[in-house]
This record gives structure tokens, sequence and C-alpha cells, in this order.
């Protein structure tokens, strides 16, 4: 079976982190994104980087996925033990970022098993008596829209998705659209006030519906983004966090990319223009560790803060700005956004365990349990699937935008 030297290589780096060998590549993997990056080793660091990431990335979410089709939630290293607080959102944030990687590599493995981790997820939801059309999310310990909509985008996401994994995206979409309020397009959260998370479940359920409107056209689809976009980029600016920003980011973009809606142009890169201000510059003296990070904000005020694994979301939001410099032809943000993403893809692969920086470990658990998994934060070495997730995803954006030529 044909693979090209890129997949050969990129695979032989991840099959280092198991016991067993990945299953090859088939021959239309020849045809996988993946494909444009041979040789690796003609273009940037960065990139040469960020390609690796994902393949041994996709492969440690492969080696984490259990029998019963959920991944190991987190893994403490430095006591060998599991981690305790799973959540479904976790869990498909891991599944999305598997099924983004599958469709970049055109690996089989990686897409049965986010097919796998998908349906066990699906089993967390359950129609609405009272609207068919409906799917309702049942898991507790999560806000029930963030989990709808990251699990309609991995089913998006993922590679040959039949009808009747559409079917049940739809369902989910449709729950969400139940969750907007018609009169200001705020979203309403099913399980009631949930601070924690009020950063970001707008974002997901925004891009998710713009996500459903591509993939089942509908005008009226769009609309309720739309009118979502307009009192969430009022509330960004009266209260702006990166995590808002990076979330709402992704949604706003496509409104412009996939609709030619202006305005959501110009709300992207006022977004992305706030995010490259946050972030630490290149050898950033107090902690170089912390260099291409962004920073925490507190009080709408930003802080010098240790940079942690949300710096992914920053970096996929700054891909998704410089695909819409292209549409706006302008060279200069677009120019601004290609150095941000660049330096953000170099911290984010800074987190990941690979061979050089897990030498200190066994072989055996380094191998089954470090190697290509991505830690919380550059102090802190905990695995988290959601972590792993994130980084991947920002990771697979940052190459698909074409901010790492």
């Amino acid at each position: 079976m044909r693979r090209t030297t890129l997949s050969l290589a990129l695979l032989a780096l991840a099959a280092v982190a198991v016991a067993q060998p990945p299953a090859p590549l088939p021959a239309a993997a020849t045809e996988a994104p993946i494909s444009k990056y041979e040789p690796l080793t003609v273009f940037p660091a960065p990139t040469q980087q960020a390609v690796s990431g994902v393949a041994t990335g996709a492969n440690w979410l492969v080696r984490m996925n259990q029998a019963q089709g959920r991944f190991l939630h987190g893994y403490r290293p430095a006591v060998r033990q599991a981690m305790e607080g799973d959540t479904d959102l976790r869990q498909a944030h891991g599944a999305l970022a598997l099924a983004q990687a599958a469709k970049f590599t055109g690996d089989d493995r990686s897409a049965a098993v986010a097919s796998q981790s998908i349906l066990t997820l699906l089993a967390s939801t359950r129609p609405d008596p009272a609207d068919p059309a409906s799917r309702v999310p049942t898991s507790a310990g999560c806000n029930r829209v963030g989990f709808a909509a990251v699990l309609a985008l991995a089913i998006y996401a993922l590679p040959g998705a039949d009808e009747r994994l559409l079917a049940e995206a739809d369902r989910l979409c449709h729950f969400l659209r139940k969750q907007c309020r018609p009169d200001d397009g705020s979203i309403h959260y099913a399980d009631g006030p949930d601070p924690a998370g009020a950063n970001e479940y707008p974002g997901y359920a925004l891009t998710a519906l713009v996500a459903n409107s591509v993939a089942r056209p509908d005008p009226s689809k769009a609309d309720i983004a739309v009118k979502g976009m307009a009192f969430y980029r009022a509330a960004f600016r009266a209260a702006p966090h990166p995590l808002l920003a990076a979330t709402l980011l992704p949604a706003f973009a496509e409104l412009r990319l996939q609709h030619n809606h202006t305005e959501a142009g110009a709300a992207a890169l006022e977004l992305a223009d706030w995010l490259c201000g946050l972030q630490y510059p290149p050898a950033f003296p107090r902690n170089p560790t912390w260099s291409g990070g962004f920073r925490g904000v507190v009080n709408g005020q930003p802080t010098d803060t240790e940079p942690t694994c949300d710096s992914a979301a920053c970096l996929a939001a700054l891909g998704w700005a410089y695909q819409v410099t292209a549409r706006t032809a302008d060279v200069p943000r677009a120019e601004r956004y290609r150095q941000a993403a660049q330096d953000a893809a170099r911290f984010v692969g800074g987190l990941q365990y690979d061979e050089p920086n897990t030498r200190h470990f066994e072989n055996t658990f380094r191998a089954n349990v470090l190697i290509g998994g991505f830690h919380l934060s550059p102090s802190d070495g905990d695995l988290r699937v959601d972590a792993a997730g994130r980084c991947v995803s920002g990771l697979l954006r940052y190459l698909a935008s074409g901010a790492d030529r």
C-alpha cells in the first residue's frame, strides 16, 4: 500500500510512543493535506514542529482512547496517577481534535477512534420528547451548550461522516438554536449561570451554528449567528477576555469566509488585534518559556500570568484571522498575524512531551503515557485530554491557514 515519504516519517516518529505501531496510512493519504509538507525539511522550523506535533498528538489521543470509547481524561506523571475531573466537554475536545487530525493525515485508525468516541458521547444525549428535531445533552458536570456545540463540530470534522451522524449533528444544532434568544441573539445556558465557562460557550455555539449553515445551507441559520455576533461583540467590548475573543473569532471568520459577511470580518480582525496585544514577545525576559503565549485578564486588565494550553485557542483564532486578511487584502495585518501565529505555534509546541524532554522518565512509561501528550503549562506537567485536543486543533488551524509558510 503506497504512502508518502512524509507520512512514513511522521508515523515512524509517532510509533516511538506506542507498544504496537499504528496502522499504515491508506494510499488515499497521498491526497491528504499532510502531503503538502513533503519534504518537511524545506519548511520553517515552526511548521516542521507543528506537523510533527499533530502526528504525535493524534497518536497520543489514539493511545488514550479506552475500550468503552472514552479517553483517559488526564494523568499526573509526577505521581503516576490518573487525574480526576472528567467531563463530557473535555472528552468532546479530544474527539474533535482527533477527527480533525484524521482528515489532515488521512489516517483510517485515527478516524475510526474519533468515530467511536463521538458515538460514545452521543450516548450522553437523548431526543427531546417535546421536539424530536432536537437532541438534548444529559451529561452532568459540564455546560450542555458547550458540549453540544463541540460534539457537533467533531461530527462535521470527521472524515466521511455518514448521513446518520450528520443528522445527529443537525439535532444538536437545533438544540443550540433553541438556546438563542430571538430578541438579542444571546445564548441561554441550559444549566443556568456558569461563570467559569461563560467566556467559551457562546463562541463554540456560534461556530457550530455557522458550520451547520454550511453543511445544511439555510439562510435563517446564518442569521441566528449574525444576531449572536452583534450581541457578543458588544459583550466582548464591555468585558474583554482572551478565551471569549479566541472562541468567538472562528465563528466571525467563517461568517466572512463562507457567507461574505463584511461586518463579521471586521469583528474578527478587531478580536485578533486585541489578542496580538496580549501575546508575550519572543525572548520574554521575565520567563523565556512564556514567549509566544498569551497573558491573562483580570477585571478587564491584562495581567502577566503564566500562559497555559488555553493559548492554543488563541493560536487557532489567529489562524482564522490570517485567512480573513486574504479576503480583505490587508497586507500589514496579514504579516502581523502570521508572525503572531508562528510565535504562538512555538509556544504550543513547547507544551508537548517529546523524546528530548522525557529522557529522565523510564522508557516504557514515557513511550506509552507521555510522548505526544501536551501538558497544561510550562510549569505544570499534568496531562489532560482537552489540553491535547486544544493544542492539536490549534496547530491544525495554523497549518490550514497558510500562516505557516
